[in-house]
């Protein structure tokens, strides 16, 4: 894009702060929009990864100003949190800060790296031959990892102090721009700062101004190694949502007050929850964009010209990025998960691209993989930790000679994914589906209470196709005899599954089917979901689902028919109800509401049969059966079948024949989204 187009693509647009450049300390950036840091497990040997490397410059190339790394452990002790956390604080580490540097930039943006420490949020013994006593500010353990700790004393602060600094200093000399002090979600120095840890009653803990005492000590150490003409900042948890227990906000007006004053600090990333609340901090799909900008208002009015500020909190694009500058709330707006799913979402904003861009929705899969110690990545964007593989530029053109004519059966995630990027090749792409509207499965999801933003991925996945030109036909039933008589070069099936009804249970082996299934009042969890939005009285007035899966969507079921007045169980063999939720931080916000209409949770329970109105439970563990009675439905959420009869039918009809996503196996979104990302890419 020529200067002048680009100039009226953001007139056009109505964005003008966010391209404004700021000088934050000694580092200056080109405009308003940066990416805060965002634990992706990267890392390799505990030191920043070559992934690492390509996630940020993929980033940077799309336009966004300033990045900050992943926790970097600040002393000896803190790389151990995950299974490959980085160490900023051992001298190896700087090869990989200076090559990180030199890839952002390139493209004219700045990197910061944050220090930090674990505190008690860690596990002792997760590197095998550095096995450690935990340093707690106090004897309280982690509400996640429950490892009691050595509570520190004066010569352990003192070596965190000195160990920060020397890292800092690390950072320097690798080139990059400036760290950030992890203060914020419960880490060490937020342990510090909390009076949820904090029960110190030295220097180091009592009023708000001692429980800063650490922070000033590090920031005194870091500026005496690296001197002022480095750029240095603090993020913090304005409110940790525990009320008194915790940080509140006026304890983080203090706070910030005690911080600026001191001079050391040139910025305040502002965020919010820890430990305790961690759906807080990374917040799921039904929490408001922006729900943080509050918090940075406050903070501007505290620090006022002595620093710069930066929020976080859903802040998906920059239409809204514009109005909180506009407002005065902030002077820099994160938005990290958003550059996640679109790693080019400055750059195609700019250029008035916006209908190219990939919006995040906040299914929270980068944060379900990272609680299971997985690296990263995105429900959206598979190509996020495989920009060396799927970034942008490696998308191969197919010329028009070698353009193939390709049929897709299916019009949710696997199948659109599929259509539009093998569309992108320049392959011609017809998709057919069935019903009147693209999503697939997607379609109940959104409809449950909370759970629209699952339309955005369909909304993603239809304006790319566009974009690439596949042509969609809905309301057509594919049959084999008409995909035959298209005579296209590839077909590929993306027809789904289905629910099961018949009960068959990893949790039962042996069994082929739970006696009572058969029963008219048996119904899947599909079917069942069906006939509640259409009418939430139309399952009866007592429910039992009969849950196996740990997903949100009997979850979403029972919230449906208590709110119409129905008494609703749900009973589960896992050790809680809804466990996929829980890692997404959804469980979080529906468990209240379910408590508050009067759902019945069983865990640790089995189902032994079913008989007429009468569902008799046990505990795994043994003992007396328990038996519900007058039961007018029972929902049936267990396994999944592919949808592969069309499959079966054009096998040995078609030379080229494909199956993707569920009608493969059924499994999550994020495993459909990538075939389909692969098999576009193959075709």
């Amino acid at each position: 894009m020529s200067a002048a187009t680009v100039e009226e693509a953001t007139s056009a647009s109505g964005l003008r702060l966010v391209w404004e450049p700021l000088e934050i300390g000694s580092t200056r950036v080109k405009n308003r929009i940066m990416m805060t840091a965002q634990t992706t497990l990267y890392g390799r040997d505990n030191v920043l990864g070559d992934r690492h490397i390509e996630f940020f410059r993929e980033r940077a190339k799309g336009g966004a100003a300033l990045f900050i790394t992943e926790q970097q452990a600040g002393h000896r002790i803190s790389k151990g949190s995950f299974f490959e956390g980085c160490s900023a604080w051992e001298k190896r580490a700087i090869p990989q800060y200076a090559k990180l540097a030199d890839a952002v930039h390139e493209h004219g943006a700045r990197q910061f790296i944050q220090l930090f420490g674990c505190g008690v949020h860690d596990k002792g013994t997760m590197i095998m031959d550095e096995w450690h006593p935990l340093w707690g500010v106090s004897k309280m353990p982690s509400i996640v990892h429950h490892e009691i700790p050595l509570v520190m004393e004066q010569e352990h602060i003192d070596d965190v102090v000195r160990e920060f600094g020397e890292s800092a200093l690390n950072v320097m000399v690798s080139g990059c721009d400036g760290v950030e002090l992890h203060a914020a979600h419960s880490y060490l120095l937020g342990q510090f700062l909390s009076p949820a840890f904090n029960d110190r009653t030295d220097a180091y803990g009592g009023s708000v101004r001692k429980r800063c005492q650490i922070l000033l000590e590090i920031g005194e150490s870091v500026r005496a190694r690296v001197g002022s003409d480095f750029t240095v900042g603090v993020r913090l948890s304005f409110d940790e949502f525990m009320g008194d227990a915790g940080i509140t906000p006026d304890q983080a007006e203090e706070q910030l007050d005690v911080l600026s004053t001191s001079g050391l600090f040139d910025f305040f990333n502002i965020s919010g929850g820890g430990y305790y609340t961690l759906h807080r901090a990374v917040a799921p799909m039904n929490v408001e964009n922006g729900f943080m900008l509050p918090f940075a208002r406050r903070a501007k009015a505290v620090v006022g010209n002595r620093a710069k500020v930066f929020i976080v909190g859903r802040i998906i694009d920059l239409h809204q990025a514009e109005r909180a500058l506009a407002d005065g709330a902030t002077d820099m707006v994160a938005m990290t998960r958003a550059q996640m799913a679109e790693p080019h979402l400055v750059r195609k904003t700019r250029e008035g691209r916006e209908k190219e861009i990939r919006r995040c929705m906040g299914a929270n899969e980068c944060v379900a993989r990272l609680f299971d110690n997985r690296q990263v990545t995105c429900a959206v964007n598979p190509s996020v930790g495989r920009e060396a593989r799927w970034g942008s530029g490696t998308l191969q053109p197919v010329a028009a000679a070698d353009a193939k004519s390709i049929v897709v059966v299916g019009g949710g995630i696997a199948g659109m994914k599929t259509a539009a990027v093998a569309g992108s090749r320049g392959h011609r792409v017809r998709l057919l589906e069935r019903e009147e509207r693209l999503g697939g499965h997607l379609n109940l999801l959104l409809r449950l209470p909370t759970r629209k933003e699952w339309g955005i991925a369909i909304d993603n996945l239809a304006r790319a196709m566009e974009v690439a030109g596949v042509d969609v036909r809905l309301g057509t039933d594919a049959t084999a005899d008409l995909i035959e008589r298209e005579k296209p070069d590839a077909v590929v099936v993306a027809t789904g599954a289905r629910w099961d009804c018949d009960g068959r249970s990893q949790f039962r082996p042996g069994s082929a089917r739970l006696a009572g299934t058969e029963q008219e009042n048996a119904i899947d969890v599909g079917t069942a979901t069906e006939r509640a939005l259409a009418d939430a009285g139309a399952l009866g007035r007592r429910v039992v689902i009969l849950e196996e899966t740990g997903f949100y969507l009997p979850l979403g079921l029972a919230e449906i028919l208590a709110g119409a007045g129905a008494e609703v169980e749900i009973v589960t063999p896992r050790a809680m109800v809804g466990e996929d939720a829980m890692r997404t931080l959804d469980l979080s916000f529906v468990m209240p509401r379910l408590e508050a209409a009067g759902v019945v949770r069983s865990a640790h329970t089995n189902v032994d049969r079913i008989e007429g109105d009468a569902v008799h439970v046990r505990s795994v563990w043994g003992g007396q059966a328990r038996v519900i009675e007058g039961v007018d439905t029972v929902v049936v959420s267990m396994l999944r079948s592919p949808e592969d009869a069309l499959y079966r039918a054009l096998q040995g009809r078609i030379g080229a024949l494909h199956r993707v996503g569920d009608a493969l196996a059924p499994r999550r979104p994020i495993q459909s989204m990538y075939e389909g990302e692969e098999l576009g890419r193959a075709l």
